[in-house]
């Protein structure tokens, strides 16, 4: 299609079937059970294309020229569908106050653990802001960290919020969701991953941890911090220095903290 113009079927109504059912994919539910989530904006978009991600639709504000333009540009498959969507619909649509015109419908990855590469494990237990796990998941991709494993209870990976905030990082790192300790449990024994918990209580500090072959860094609830359950399978319990009087860090700072001295002490031995 590079160098065309796409065929585009314009919407216009609210009551349009194909629009209900994109409004419905802001909802984790709809998301969960049609294994589809909205990317919006041309460089988001760009980055899901270059990772491999797979595009099913595109959305496009009526009208505009350059997100017409950008998706002539690129080689999609003759299966992508395209529309035109009427300008107050795609602001209803919208999650973006950035006057963007172009929103992508994609099928959420399917992968298992069998496939990550060596490093690292982050293990998210309940994390509620979704800036905060848009960061720790820049932060993993940026650290070279091999997935993610994310506990039930978890605010949504492919949620618009989280999306934005992991500005493209959410295509490259894989995230896969543990119901309980147990399938947790089972997870690290097959990735062959040593729990390490972060904990304020904790009783090993930061600097001190063993180098492992591969750890599973565990990040708490910003409120609750990490369940017993989970405490009770890591070992190791590490805390990071802070001055008398300051309670915690935010969990996406944390985390930044802890797997940058793992990838420091890499860089130290290679």
């Amino acid at each position: 299609m590079k160098d065309s113009l796409p065929s585009l079927k314009t919407i216009t109504s609210a009551d349009n079937g194909k629009y209900k059912t994109w409004q419905k994919l802001l909802t984790k539910k709809y998301r969960e059970r049609e294994r589809c989530f909205l990317v919006e904006g041309e460089v988001l978009i760009g980055d899901a294309l270059l990772s491999g991600a797979s595009i099913k639709e595109v959305i496009l504000r009526n009208g505009s020229e350059g997100a017409i333009d950008f998706i002539s540009g690129l080689e999609l498959s003759e299966d992508v569908n395209f529309f035109s969507l009427a300008g107050n619909l795609f602001d209803n649509l919208s999650q973006t106050e950035n006057g963007r015109n172009i929103i992508g419908v994609f099928a959420m990855p399917e992968e298992g653990i069998e496939n990550w590469p060596k490093g690292d494990i982050v293990v998210l237990d309940r994390i509620q802001d979704p800036g905060n796990l848009g960061t720790i998941i820049r932060t993993s991709d940026a650290a070279g960290v091999a997935g993610i494993i994310v506990m039930k209870g978890t605010v949504d990976p492919f949620s618009p919020k989280v999306v934005r905030a992991a500005a493209g990082s959410l295509f490259r790192v894989p995230i896969v969701e543990a119901e309980d300790a147990a399938s947790l449990k089972s997870l690290l024994e097959e990735l062959n991953a040593a729990p390490m918990a972060l904990d304020v209580r904790g009783a090993m500090d930061l600097y001190d941890m063993p180098d492992e072959n591969r750890a599973a860094i565990i990040v708490g609830n910003e409120g609750a911090g990490i369940s017993e359950e989970l405490l009770d399978l890591s070992k190791i319990k590490l805390k990071i220095p802070m001055r008398e009087g300051i309670e915690s860090l935010n969990a996406a700072m944390a985390f930044g903290i802890v797997i940058y001295e793992r990838v420091r002490r890499r860089c130290r031995k290679s």
